[in-house]
């Protein structure tokens, strides 16, 4: 799957100096410059930086409130949201100029060889839409490429053929994504905070490298800089006492030496001079190492990981969880066996990953191993009476209670160990009266996850379906903290390969 660079120069795009607001004033972000050329572009940051408005203000979409960009060459845009009209025919998706060896040529390159070109768009899977549009993109011969989440709710097997693609593809590219193996394809990581826009070398991995050496150099100049401002104010507070005994001395000496009306009061003027001057002295360097500690500060990115006891999970080696025999299974509807004469058997704390393509049943085996749906023939033991399931869309919580509403409603915690608990999840504060749907995607998993574990008999078996859709990077590592404090049994559907890794999957039950 070569794909052969173009005798056309790579796109230069450039943004000068940019700023974008909203209604009312409100700054997305100010005074961005960056350009790009024929490298890979990796851009990360939390949710509601303003990502895709930076994209969609590359691309021309939208203009920016303040400065200016400059775009030379061919530019093509995937964004996250595209929604096609499902019932419109694959041929419909491409240009009517494009003659049909071009396209059948670039739906091989992305591994749709022989895709009958009069399927609706609502008959192929979710990877095949996805590869479907990238056909359509390449057909305008892009010079650079500009992808938002272009893997997100993709199975294994088209997130590996878009692997390829970006491995291949020898032009410039920006992606926006939360799929670390994605953006560990890149030449360089983009970081968009509401400190601006800053540009690290490497792929993803190298920038968790350098973000790592970056905090660890915030912390240390954070010490320096209270244990500075601690030391000045002791020694402001010494030269004040020392001040005082000074003049109380000459006060003493003054009033025994029996010295004239005016010699007194010059002498009482200098030493308190000499004290406002020094005063002034020490106010200035007290201001001056208060102000750096206050930027150190706000340098200190906040807490990530979550921290917490989750002992009473735990399950011993030899404890039967799930055991499903000669299970068949297959909806009324579609008439399809999805399973057929299925086994198998969980024991202790194992870590399950389910995988496979859209539609091969992994949400369906789920809801077998806890008993949602029945099997039309087999059994279904399950071994623990403590089970819980969270899904992508957080269906446990009460969108319209507060946070604080809803642990208490599952957990039964008074008001003031139910604030302490949310704590622990990184809800401090305000937050713990913040309503459900007004939180974000990782936030949500987040107060799922302290709803779930908060109470006297926490679950041993913890079942996940697709816990990192549409979650920031910063947000997935909140949940992998979380995860791993968590010593019971483990089952997850999951694309995410980094995701999977970083909670310790032991095993892979391919469908």
């Amino acid at each position: 799957m070569a794909i052969k660079k173009s005798n056309q120069k790579n796109a230069i795009i450039t943004a000068n100096n940019i700023s974008f607001e909203v209604s009312g004033g409100i700054s997305i972000f100010k005074n961005i410059s960056i350009s790009f050329d024929g490298e890979k572009s990796g851009l990360v940051g939390k949710n509601g930086t303003g990502k895709t408005t930076l994209l969609r203000l590359l691309v021309g979409e939208i203009q920016p409130s303040n400065g200016k960009i400059y775009k030379i060459g061919r530019v093509a845009y995937l964004p996250q949201d595209y929604s096609p009209d499902l019932a419109q025919s694959v041929s419909g998706v491409f240009d009517v100029t494009n003659p049909k060896y071009q396209i059948a040529a670039k739906l091989e390159q992305l591994n749709l060889k022989n895709l009958d070109l009069s399927r609706t768009l609502g008959s192929l899977s979710g990877g095949e839409r996805t590869r479907a549009v990238f056909a359509k993109l390449l057909l305008s011969d892009p010079d650079f490429l500009i992808l938002d989440e272009p893997t997100n709710n993709l199975d294994h097997g088209s997130r590996e053929i878009i692997y390829k693609f970006i491995k291949e593809w020898q032009r410039g590219l920006l992606i926006v994504s939360h799929d670390r193996n994605l953006l560990n394809l890149v030449d360089r990581i983009l970081e968009l905070s509401d400190h601006g826009l800053k540009i690290y070398g490497g792929d993803y991995d190298s920038y968790k490298e350098q973000k790592a050496l970056e905090d660890s150099a915030i912390k240390r100049h954070l010490t320096y800089a209270e244990q500075k401002f601690k030391k000045i104010k002791a020694q402001a507070r010494e030269t004040g006492v020392k001040q005082e005994k000074r003049s109380r001395r000459g006060k003493k000496i003054r009033n025994k030496t029996g010295m004239s009306r005016g010699v007194l009061g010059i002498m009482k003027e200098t030493s308190e001079t000499t004290s406002s001057r020094l005063r002034k002295i020490q106010e200035r360097r007290m201001e001056s190492a208060f102000s750096e500690l206050e930027k150190a500060k706000e340098k200190i990115s906040p807490e990530n990981a979550i921290k917490v006891d989750l002992s009473d999970t735990e399950v011993h080696a030899g404890k039967l969880v799930v055991e499903l025999k000669n299970i068949k299974f297959s909806y009324e509807r579609s008439g399809k066996l999805l399973f057929d004469n299925f086994n198998l058997v969980i024991y202790g704390p194992a870590r399950l990953a389910i995988s496979g393509s859209n539609g091969s049943g992994k949400t369906t085996l789920v809801k077998l191993i806890l008993k949602e749906i029945e099997p039309l023939a087999g059994e279904v033991s399950l071994g623990l009476k403590r089970f819980a399931y969270l899904d992508q869309n957080v269906s446990m919580l009460d969108r319209d209670k507060t946070l604080l509403e809803n642990l208490k409603n599952i957990s039964g915690l008074d008001d003031n160990f139910a604030r302490k608990w949310l704590a622990r999840f990184l809800f401090r504060g305000q937050d713990a009266f913040k309503k459900i749907e007004t939180l974000s995607g990782g936030e949500k998993m987040r107060a799922a996850l302290a709803c779930i574990f908060a109470g006297d008999m926490p679950p041993n078996l913890l079942v996940l379906d697709e816990p990192t859709n549409n979650l920031d990077l910063n947000s997935i590592e909140q949940i992998e903290s979380a995860l791993l404090n968590f010593h019971g049994a483990l089952i997850a559907i999951s694309h995410d390969k980094s995701f999977l890794d970083s909670i310790k999957i032991e095993e892979e039950l391919a469908l």
